[in-house]
């Protein structure tokens, strides 16, 4: 059997597996209309005021910063794990078991240097700060 018949067969059933569910639930379920069920909260709660409200954009970036820097820190753990044994080897050079790592720990601090410079880590921002940046 062609490896691509096997590859095309898995993903016609990975479509029509939930094609089914979908189509099975449509026609099962209930239909009961209400206008409590087309309002934005379905606790009871009468909603006050729009549904989009603007958040200040610096939330986003402190969280975009920690989910990069996260990702770091797990990476360099079993890294570190890994490569004692081949500190210990005579046959592998220095430079070669930690270049890797420290090429991509470069590459953060770059990225931490960029983040920091442009005031994506800074959270308030001073009165100087806001003036130029209305210039």
């Amino acid at each position: 059997m062609n490896d691509w018949i096997a590859i095309g067969a898995l993903a016609l059933v990975g479509v029509l597996i939930p094609l089914g569910m979908m189509s099975v639930s449509y026609l099962l379920r209930p239909t009961v209309p209400e206008t409590s069920k087309r309002a934005t909260y379905e606790s009871g709660e009468i909603p006050t005021g729009g549904t989009r409200i603007r958040f200040n954009i610096q939330y986003y970036m402190v969280a975009l910063l920690f989910v990069v820097f996260d990702i770091e820190t797990v990476l360099l753990f079993p890294w570190a794990v890994a490569y004692q044994d081949a500190l210990a080897s005579p046959e592998i050079s220095l430079v070669r078991a930690l270049g890797p790592m420290l090429l991509f720990v470069g590459i953060l601090l770059v990225g931490l240097a960029w983040a920091w410079r442009t005031g994506a880590v800074q959270w308030a921002r001073t009165a100087e700060q806001l003036k130029a940046d209305r210039q």
